[in-house]
């Protein structure tokens, strides 16, 4: 038994929280939300916001993603509003460039590739990595997408884990060729069918998909109300603070509920088990001013596996549209304004005005999640809940969807604070 186990005795009381990226801060207001009142947050740097905390370029935000909430509803973002911290509705618009022989297949509101096929017939998947996944559809679905993760990623697909089909944006085909009630009815008769294909959110009669809730003002005035809320709350803040594993795991008290929403890498060691090697790529982004008459914000992505640009990314800031292009390695700027000109064409692409580029950054990227990866994660959640019993909650780390880790981490808080504490024993 490691230095924890669980015993009777009074509910936990104390909460601290290790990482102060968009999931720490989640967790110092659940807690709160729950009747905590001792509740510290560590970060490493001296701003809370992580990695989508954005840089500033004359007054604009230079964001290296966008967070981006659900409508009204959403349990993220109601927990927010509920302390103070202000959003807008926007209608947020998604589309894609796949190859159709010699002509390009644009297809808006939808941010999948649209892919034809004579037939809807889904085989089984039979295991957990992409190459299964993609396996599952039509071979005229299939071959494509094959070819398209080859170009992205340069990968063995049979290494690269199901789940990071969401990350690259295919976790659902828009078939084309069947009768859109034909679609329509597969989905709602198989959860299979619903899982892999996918359809524009006005044909499926889905159309409060488009519309999302985006931090008001920008990203930066996002990040210091939430430090503001949790200030007025007692929440104590500590930046910057680096928490070692090692006395993370071994100094967490007897009444203390840990969250550990920083990179989990570094807990691997300290718990006996070999980190997995890291699956970083690097993308190169381009950050431009553009002038644009579409709506904003718009991600369009790129599924023909031609050019270098895998997905572009307009946003307002300060009444300044930016373009984000990302790409697979640098581009020269004719080259680079050629393929936004050509992937643009179907979503208001005569109106766009490209200007001065305000950035240019290589850096590395971890939503790649692989096979191995996937499956020492497992085993690293399952040693922590041996060694530390029901006290340290590993969030869903590999998640990329923030409501769906909001609602794993809100359940995980609850049995964690209704669970007795643990008690130091003798290891």
């Amino acid at each position: 038994m490691g230095p924890h186990s669980l015993t009777g005795g009074a509910k936990a009381s104390k909460v601290r929280i290790i990482g102060g990226g968009l999931t720490g801060l989640l967790a110092a207001f659940q807690a709160h939300e729950m009747g905590v009142r001792d509740i510290t947050l560590h970060d490493r740097f001296d701003q809370l916001g992580g990695h989508a905390l954005p840089r500033q370029d004359h007054g604009l935000e230079i964001r290296e993603c966008d967070l981006a909430f659900g409508s009204a509803g959403d349990s993220a973002r109601r927990l927010l509003e509920s302390h103070g911290v202000a959003f807008e509705d926007v209608e947020s618009r998604t589309g894609s460039v796949t190859a159709a022989g010699d002509d390009l297949q644009f297809t808006k509101d939808f941010g999948g590739p649209a892919l034809r096929t004579r037939a809807l017939d889904l085989g089984p998947v039979l295991g957990d990595s992409l190459a299964d996944r993609i396996r599952a559809y039509p071979h005229d679905i299939a071959q494509p997408l094959a070819r398209f993760c080859q170009w992205r990623l340069g990968a063995w697909l049979d290494e690269v884990h199901a789940d990071t089909a969401r990350a690259l944006g295919m976790h659902r085909v828009f078939p084309l060729g069947p009768e859109v009630v034909e679609i329509a009815a597969a989905k709602r008769a198989d959860a299979r069918q619903d899982s892999l294909y996918g359809l524009p959110a006005p044909l499926w009669g889905r159309l409060q998909s488009l519309s999302a809730g985006v931090p008001k003002d920008g990203l930066a005035p996002f990040f210091m109300r939430i430090r503001q809320a949790l200030g007025r709350l007692g929440v104590r803040i500590v930046t910057p603070s680096f928490v070692a594993p090692h006395a993370a795991l071994e100094g967490r008290e007897t009444d203390e509920v840990m969250v550990w929403a920083a990179d989990p890498r570094p807990l691997f060691k300290p718990m006996g088990l070999e980190a997995p090697k890291p699956e970083a790529h690097s993308l190169v982004t381009y950050v431009l001013k553009v002038r644009y008459a579409g709506p904003t914000p718009l991600e369009v992505r790129n599924f023909t596996a031609q050019g270098a640009v895998t997905r572009l990314r307009l946003y307002e800031t300060r009444g300044q549209v930016l373009l984000a292009a990302e790409c697979l390695t640098e581009v020269r700027g004719c080259d680079l304004t050629r393929e936004i000109h050509r992937l643009m064409a179907g979503f208001h692409g005569a109106s766009l005005q490209l200007g001065e580029t305000l950035a240019v950054r290589m850096e590395p990227r971890w939503d790649i999640l692989s096979t191995d990866t996937a499956k020492a994660l497992v085993r690293l959640r399952a040693a922590l809940a041996r060694a530390q019993g029901g006290g340290f909650i590993a969030p869903l780390w590999e998640v990329p969807d923030i409501t769906a880790r909001h609602e794993a981490l809100t359940l995980a808080l609850t049995d964690a604070l209704q669970a007795a504490p643990p008690a130091a024993v003798a290891a």
